[in-house]
């Protein structure tokens, strides 16, 4: 009797042990490996979030938050953790917010390292001045606040962002096209002046002694 309780203690210790080592794996899975710099205390890793194919029903995750927590040590201090922009995602879906607008019937967006440049056509019924004010208040709600956003009406400036998209940023003539063509379009309407992280002002910094040709 007494062999038979203690065979059953044992087979149960080890078949308890067995579950927790089942759990610790599927939480190092699902967490990351602490030693490896890799998980998140709490909540999934950002690199081991869920797959498409692994999502609740039709793979869309628009109504879960999300949340990540590390440690200290979880942490390179001498990492990049700066945010990257996909500019022509993102010209791509402020050109879709901007037209969703009744008063605005085209548009054309492109975004740099920091700046957006769009050129729009608006109905007759719209003031100038509203419609600059809502174009660039809706791109400065899509992009990181260090982003400077110029608007025009004006048709010609289709023809100089698109040019410009044919660039690129390490081209020699780059920076004197674009502050070319950012000069033409701030002859627009560009609506309300906003708060400029730069300037820690209502000032551009086109405008300011300190400003953007020193960037």
């Amino acid at each position: 009797m007494n062999k038979t309780f203690a065979a059953s203690i044992l087979i149960s210790g080890i078949l308890a042990g067995g579950c927790a080592a089942q759990e610790d794996e599927n939480a190092m899975d699902r967490y990351g490996n602490k030693d490896n710099n890799q998980g998140a205390l709490n909540g999934n890793a950002m690199d081991n979030y869920q797959s498409p194919a692994e999502r609740d029903g039709d793979g869309d995750m628009t109504d879960q938050l999300g949340y990540v927590r590390y440690d200290k040590s979880q942490v390179d201090p001498q990492g990049d953790y700066s945010t990257s922009v996909n500019r022509e995602e993102t010209a791509d879906m402020i050109t879709k917010m901007i037209l969703t607008m009744d008063e605005i019937t085209n548009a054309g967006t492109l975004v740099t390292d920091d700046e957006v440049l769009i050129a729009y056509d608006k109905t007759e019924e719209v003031d100038r001045n509203q419609a600059a004010d809502m174009v660039k208040k809706t791109a400065l709600s899509l992009v990181p606040r260090y982003y400077e956003v110029y608007v025009s009406d004006q048709e010609q400036s289709f023809g100089d962002i698109q040019s410009l998209s044919n660039s690129s940023i390490n081209d020699e003539n780059y920076d004197n096209v674009l502050e070319n063509a950012i000069k033409r379009m701030r002859q627009a309407p560009q609506g309300e002046k906003t708060y400029n992280d730069e300037t820690k002002s209502k000032t551009d910094p086109r405008d300011s002694k300190n400003g953007m040709m020193g960037r």
